[in-house]
Protein backbone atom coordinates (compact mmCIF):
# COMPACT_ATOMS: atom_id res chain seq x y z
CA UNK A 1 0.00 0.00 0.00
CA UNK A 2 1.15 3.44 -1.14
CA UNK A 3 2.15 5.94 1.80
CA UNK A 4 -0.33 8.81 1.40
CA UNK A 5 1.44 11.30 3.76
CA UNK A 6 2.61 15.30 4.38
CA UNK A 7 -0.42 17.14 2.96
CA UNK A 8 -0.68 20.92 4.45
CA UNK A 9 -3.64 23.20 3.97
CA UNK A 10 -3.79 26.27 4.68
CA UNK A 11 -7.37 28.82 4.42
CA UNK A 12 -9.26 31.77 5.93
CA UNK A 13 -11.89 29.65 7.49
CA UNK A 14 -13.14 26.59 8.99
CA UNK A 15 -15.47 26.06 6.11
CA UNK A 16 -12.58 26.18 3.58
CA UNK A 17 -10.47 23.83 5.00
CA UNK A 18 -12.60 21.14 5.99
CA UNK A 19 -14.19 20.90 2.76
CA UNK A 20 -10.44 21.03 0.99
CA UNK A 21 -9.53 18.07 3.59
CA UNK A 22 -12.88 16.08 2.50
CA UNK A 23 -11.99 16.75 -1.09
CA UNK A 24 -8.27 15.43 -0.44
CA UNK A 25 -8.82 12.50 1.77
CA UNK A 26 -11.25 11.28 -0.51
CA UNK A 27 -9.64 11.57 -3.85
CA UNK A 28 -6.23 11.07 -2.88
CA UNK A 29 -6.50 8.50 0.60
CA UNK A 30 -5.53 5.15 1.06
CA UNK A 31 -8.45 2.36 2.07
CA UNK A 32 -6.73 1.53 6.14
CA UNK A 33 -8.91 -1.29 8.34
CA UNK A 34 -9.00 0.64 11.80
CA UNK A 35 -8.70 -1.89 15.14
CA UNK A 36 -12.63 -2.40 14.83
CA UNK A 37 -12.47 -3.74 11.24
CA UNK A 38 -13.87 -0.35 9.75
CA UNK A 39 -12.53 0.77 6.61
CA UNK A 40 -11.44 4.15 5.99
CA UNK A 41 -9.80 6.24 3.56
CA UNK A 42 -6.59 7.89 5.38
CA UNK A 43 -3.97 10.38 4.93
CA UNK A 44 -1.39 10.71 7.35
CA UNK A 45 0.35 13.45 8.88
CA UNK A 46 -2.06 15.96 7.76
CA UNK A 47 -1.32 19.97 8.81
CA UNK A 48 -4.42 22.26 8.72
CA UNK A 49 -3.80 25.74 9.49
CA UNK A 50 -7.19 28.13 9.94
CA UNK A 51 -6.43 31.67 9.97
CA UNK A 52 -9.70 33.21 11.27
CA UNK A 53 -11.23 30.30 13.09
CA UNK A 54 -14.22 32.01 14.34
CA UNK A 55 -15.00 32.61 10.41
CA UNK A 56 -17.11 30.60 8.30
CA UNK A 57 -18.65 27.30 9.53
CA UNK A 58 -19.82 24.72 7.29
CA UNK A 59 -23.75 24.69 7.09
CA UNK A 60 -24.26 21.35 7.81
CA UNK A 61 -22.51 21.31 11.35
CA UNK A 62 -24.32 25.04 12.01
CA UNK A 63 -27.67 22.74 11.69
CA UNK A 64 -26.55 20.87 14.80
CA UNK A 65 -25.78 24.15 16.76
CA UNK A 66 -27.12 22.58 20.29
CA UNK A 67 -24.36 19.83 19.64
CA UNK A 68 -21.94 21.88 19.06
CA UNK A 69 -22.10 24.72 21.83
CA UNK A 70 -22.34 21.74 24.53
CA UNK A 71 -19.03 20.37 22.47
CA UNK A 72 -17.45 23.46 23.38
CA UNK A 73 -18.58 23.54 26.90
CA UNK A 74 -16.83 20.36 27.51
CA UNK A 75 -13.78 21.26 26.32
CA UNK A 76 -13.44 23.67 29.11
CA UNK A 77 -15.64 21.93 31.65
CA UNK A 78 -13.28 19.88 34.84
CA UNK A 79 -16.38 17.92 35.08
CA UNK A 80 -17.03 14.33 33.41
CA UNK A 81 -20.26 13.06 34.00
CA UNK A 82 -20.37 9.13 32.96
CA UNK A 83 -17.51 9.21 30.28
CA UNK A 84 -14.52 7.11 30.04
CA UNK A 85 -12.16 10.30 29.32
CA UNK A 86 -13.48 14.28 27.64
CA UNK A 87 -10.87 16.63 26.64
CA UNK A 88 -12.32 18.67 29.39
CA UNK A 89 -11.26 16.46 31.93
CA UNK A 90 -8.07 15.61 30.57
CA UNK A 91 -7.14 19.33 30.23
CA UNK A 92 -8.28 20.64 33.30
CA UNK A 93 -8.30 18.18 36.15
CA UNK A 94 -5.63 15.68 34.68
CA UNK A 95 -4.95 12.92 37.40
CA UNK A 96 -4.71 9.10 37.97
CA UNK A 97 -7.51 7.88 38.81
CA UNK A 98 -8.43 7.66 42.64
CA UNK A 99 -5.54 9.84 43.69
CA UNK A 100 -7.12 12.69 44.45
CA UNK A 101 -7.12 16.29 42.95
CA UNK A 102 -5.75 16.90 39.21
CA UNK A 103 -3.99 19.04 37.37
CA UNK A 104 -5.45 21.98 35.39
CA UNK A 105 -3.39 22.20 32.73
CA UNK A 106 -4.71 25.39 31.10
CA UNK A 107 -4.54 27.63 34.41
CA UNK A 108 -0.69 26.22 34.16
CA UNK A 109 -0.58 27.52 30.66
CA UNK A 110 -2.16 31.08 31.41
CA UNK A 111 0.34 31.37 34.51
CA UNK A 112 3.12 30.08 32.43
CA UNK A 113 2.40 32.88 29.57
CA UNK A 114 2.01 35.99 32.42
CA UNK A 115 4.90 34.64 33.98
CA UNK A 116 6.67 34.74 30.31
CA UNK A 117 5.03 36.16 27.05
CA UNK A 118 7.51 34.18 24.99
CA UNK A 119 7.14 30.92 27.09
CA UNK A 120 7.50 27.75 24.71
CA UNK A 121 6.01 25.34 27.78
CA UNK A 122 2.25 26.44 27.20
CA UNK A 123 1.31 22.92 26.58
CA UNK A 124 -1.11 20.33 28.42
CA UNK A 125 -1.15 16.66 27.02
CA UNK A 126 -4.38 14.64 27.67
CA UNK A 127 -2.42 11.11 27.64
CA UNK A 128 -2.51 9.56 30.69
CA UNK A 129 -0.09 6.36 30.59
CA UNK A 130 -0.64 4.12 33.20
CA UNK A 131 -4.84 4.52 31.88
CA UNK A 132 -4.67 4.26 28.10
CA UNK A 133 -2.24 2.11 27.98
CA UNK A 134 -4.61 -0.76 28.79
CA UNK A 135 -8.02 1.01 27.68
CA UNK A 136 -9.87 1.31 24.64
CA UNK A 137 -11.83 4.21 24.64
CA UNK A 138 -8.38 6.40 24.20
CA UNK A 139 -8.06 10.57 23.22
CA UNK A 140 -7.92 11.29 19.89
CA UNK A 141 -6.43 14.79 20.66
CA UNK A 142 -2.74 13.75 22.38
CA UNK A 143 -2.10 17.45 22.69
CA UNK A 144 -2.58 21.76 22.55
CA UNK A 145 0.45 24.20 22.54
CA UNK A 146 -0.09 27.96 22.72
CA UNK A 147 2.62 30.40 21.69
CA UNK A 148 2.43 34.21 22.11
CA UNK A 149 3.87 35.71 19.48
CA UNK A 150 2.29 39.23 18.71
CA UNK A 151 -1.28 36.87 18.33
CA UNK A 152 -1.74 34.16 20.69
CA UNK A 153 -1.51 30.71 18.07
CA UNK A 154 -3.09 27.47 19.21
CA UNK A 155 -1.80 24.21 18.13
CA UNK A 156 -3.27 20.92 18.58
CA UNK A 157 -2.24 17.05 17.89
CA UNK A 158 -4.22 14.62 16.81
CA UNK A 159 -3.46 10.71 16.81
CA UNK A 160 -6.57 9.82 15.28
CA UNK A 161 -9.00 11.97 13.36
CA UNK A 162 -12.39 11.63 12.08
CA UNK A 163 -12.48 14.31 9.71
CA UNK A 164 -15.84 14.18 8.50
CA UNK A 165 -17.49 13.49 11.72
CA UNK A 166 -15.13 15.19 14.25
CA UNK A 167 -12.95 17.77 12.63
CA UNK A 168 -15.73 21.09 12.42
CA UNK A 169 -16.54 20.01 16.14
CA UNK A 170 -12.68 19.80 17.17
CA UNK A 171 -11.92 23.44 15.54
CA UNK A 172 -15.03 25.03 17.27
CA UNK A 173 -13.84 23.99 20.53
CA UNK A 174 -10.46 24.44 19.99
CA UNK A 175 -11.72 27.99 19.22
CA UNK A 176 -13.68 28.56 22.73
CA UNK A 177 -10.40 27.06 24.50
CA UNK A 178 -7.87 29.44 22.78
CA UNK A 179 -10.36 32.44 23.29
CA UNK A 180 -10.38 31.56 27.03
CA UNK A 181 -6.65 31.67 27.59
CA UNK A 182 -6.60 34.87 25.12
CA UNK A 183 -9.64 36.56 27.84
CA UNK A 184 -7.68 35.46 30.97
CA UNK A 185 -4.20 36.38 30.08
CA UNK A 186 -5.33 40.05 28.87
CA UNK A 187 -7.67 41.11 31.59
CA UNK A 188 -6.09 40.38 34.59
CA UNK A 189 -2.35 40.96 33.79
CA UNK A 190 -2.90 43.52 30.85
CA UNK A 191 -0.90 41.38 28.31
CA UNK A 192 -1.67 42.63 24.70
CA UNK A 193 -2.75 39.77 23.16
CA UNK A 194 -4.93 39.27 19.88
CA UNK A 195 -6.40 35.52 19.11
CA UNK A 196 -4.01 34.16 15.86
CA UNK A 197 -4.97 31.23 13.92
CA UNK A 198 -5.23 27.30 14.36
CA UNK A 199 -2.91 24.70 12.96
CA UNK A 200 -3.67 20.95 13.94
CA UNK A 201 -1.35 18.22 12.77
CA UNK A 202 -3.92 15.15 12.09
CA UNK A 203 -1.54 11.99 12.22
CA UNK A 204 -4.31 9.91 10.88
CA UNK A 205 -6.73 11.98 9.27
CA UNK A 206 -9.50 9.62 8.01
CA UNK A 207 -12.87 9.06 6.53
CA UNK A 208 -15.42 6.38 7.81
CA UNK A 209 -17.13 4.23 4.62
CA UNK A 210 -20.11 5.19 6.19
CA UNK A 211 -19.31 8.80 5.54
CA UNK A 212 -18.17 8.54 2.00
CA UNK A 213 -21.28 9.64 0.42
CA UNK A 214 -21.45 12.30 2.47
CA UNK A 215 -18.69 13.58 2.52
CA UNK A 216 -18.85 13.50 -1.46
CA UNK A 217 -21.90 15.68 -1.19
CA UNK A 218 -20.30 18.39 1.28
CA UNK A 219 -17.41 18.64 -1.41
CA UNK A 220 -19.64 18.43 -4.66
CA UNK A 221 -21.46 20.92 -4.09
Amino acid sequence: MMRRSNFFIQGRTPKDVWYRGLKLIMSQGAHVLDERGSDTKEILDLMTRIEEPRGDFPKEILKRERMLSEYGKQFLSPENKGFSYTYGERLRNWHLKLQGQGIDQIQVIIERIRKNKNTRRATATTWIPPIDAKAEEVPCMILVDFKLRKKLELTALFRSHDFYGAYPYNIYALSKLQEYVEEQIRMPEKIPAKLGGITVLSISAHIYAGDFQSAQNVFGV
